[in-house]
């Protein structure tokens, strides 16, 4: 562990005895409202696995409740039916952001999609934004994603560097040392190699990004767009026909190609590992994934298309990834809403600025809702309308903007992946179907190996670190 236990323990008792000042505080201001139940306890973070453990809470307080993290009060929702009254019925209500020390500083000052506060600037960012991907998706993205899962063996040196970045980046992120400043801010002002170590990552991250765009910008023909970025730097400084909103700057198409990148391969990539780790648990759905393949593209047809704009032509691959998305959702408790104005779930009152937290995780194992919720059961999806809805990337305005790029990319390389091999474990246990036990945003999981083992002729056979 990185850090000083010294900062840590000081942290720990000031956040004792500023969790007791704020507690009597919000009991005073809050007196006259009907609150959700609070959960006793501030120390909540440091359970190994958070959304299991929010979800166990609702034996005794209800799929809606308060607790305490840190110095803030947070509401929970545990159930699809509270995250889909607050973030579709009333998403206006819970549309915002709690802008907290970290936020601000890996968003470049908030001009981010997925961390930035809700607001009309915020709106014409994220319309620019999807705009930009569904072309891309349309024009060029499926032919590049199977051109470069059939070349999977190659690396390219640019994506190579973004993603190495990107993942010490979020590792950086997610460390304690960073995390106890959005709990204790004032703790900022002592030395912190944790924080130090963001920034330099940050640094790196905006120096590729800006390379990429002074290279669009340089090659750019007005009125053309060759890719995303094009669409959405030509997109910029235009006045807009809503007032009082702001203007799109560059900076706001730079934290779109971050989210847009994040979104693409860390979501994916974890995701994949997820498929593969409970494929080799369940290798009789793998040889039916392998058989649906096989009648669809052909025992020997490498060559062919992964129908990704048809996915009911492959149902059990679809229903597969569904229910990966399901069981393991990358960022399991989504990122924290805030209320814009007074509202309610349930018959409580949830006031104006409140943190909310959709347990998305817990959603999806939900008793009520699911039948044999812990159970991995692709065929559950096989039926239509037998199964609710995935909230993996979150519902409302907040949905993950990037999903239909990572769907695209979680079918067609896992299609093209299980046409050519077949998962073999090597020698030893399977590998561990439990996340990694810590606090962070994304649900990762433990390292395992593959063997890569070729269905036909002229594949290449490897053993692949996850």
């Amino acid at each position: 562990m990185h850090g000083s236990p010294a900062m840590l323990l000081l942290g720990l008792l000031l956040l004792t005895v500023l969790a007791s000042a704020c507690l009597l505080r919000d009991k005073w201001r809050c007196r006259s409202f009907h609150l959700p139940p609070l959960a006793p306890g501030f120390l909540h973070l440091l359970q190994p696995d958070l959304p299991i453990y929010l979800l166990g809470l609702t034996q005794k307080l209800g799929p809606v409740y308060r607790l305490r993290l840190g110095l803030q009060d947070v509401v929970v929702l545990n159930s699809k039916r509270t995250i889909e009254e607050a973030m579709i019925r009333r998403w206006v209500d819970f549309a915002g952001r709690p802008q907290i020390p970290s936020y601000k500083l890996v968003s470049q000052d908030h001009q981010d999609l997925s961390l930035g506060d809700y607001s009309l600037l915020w709106k014409a960012h994220k319309k620019l934004t999807r705009s930009a991907l569904l072309l891309g998706i349309r024009n060029s993205m499926e032919p590049l994603v199977e051109q470069l899962t059939q070349e999977f063996c190659e690396e390219d040196a640019l994506v190579h560097a973004f993603h190495d970045c990107v993942q010490d980046l979020m590792k950086t992120w997610e460390h304690w040392s960073v995390q106890i400043l959005d709990i204790v801010p004032f703790l900022r002002f002592f030395p912190n190699p944790g924080l130090w170590r963001l920034k330099q990552a940050l640094e790196k991250r905006d120096r590729i990004v800006e390379k990429q765009l002074r290279q669009h910008k340089d090659s750019m023909v007005a009125g053309q767009w060759r890719d995303m970025t094009d669409y959405m730097l030509q997109g910029v400084g235009k006045p807009r026909a809503e007032k009082g909103h702001g203007q799109l700057l560059e900076g706001h198409v730079h934290m779109s190609v971050v989210d847009l990148f994040i979104g693409g391969t860390e979501t994916t990539a974890t995701t994949l590992s997820w498929a593969v780790a409970f494929l080799l648990h369940h290798p009789e759905i793998q040889q039916r994934l392998q058989e649906e393949l096989d009648r669809e593209l052909g025992p020997g047809a490498s060559g062919s298309q992964v129908p990704f704009k048809d996915p009911a032509r492959l149902p059990l691959l679809t229903a597969t990834i569904a229910e990966v998305l399901r069981l393991r959702p990358v960022v399991p408790l989504a990122l924290p809403h805030r209320t814009t104005r007074h509202s309610s779930i349930l018959g409580f009152d949830i006031p104006e600025g409140m943190v909310v937290i959709p347990n998305l995780q817990g959603a999806h194992l939900d008793e009520n809702v699911w039948e044999r919720p812990h159970e991995f059961w692709p065929d559950r999806f096989l039926v239509p309308g037998a199964s609710p809805r995935v909230l993996a990337f979150g519902c409302g305005a907040r949905v993950c903007l990037g999903e239909p790029l990572a769907r695209l990319e979680l079918f067609v390389v896992l299609a093209r992946l299980l046409h050519t091999f077949t998962l073999r474990p090597p020698a030893g246990p399977l590998p561990s179907l439990q996340p990694r036990s810590h606090c962070g945003v994304n649900l990762t999981m433990q390292p395992f190996q593959v063997r890569l083992q070729p269905r036909r002729a002229g594949a290449l056979g490897l053993d692949q670190h996850q």
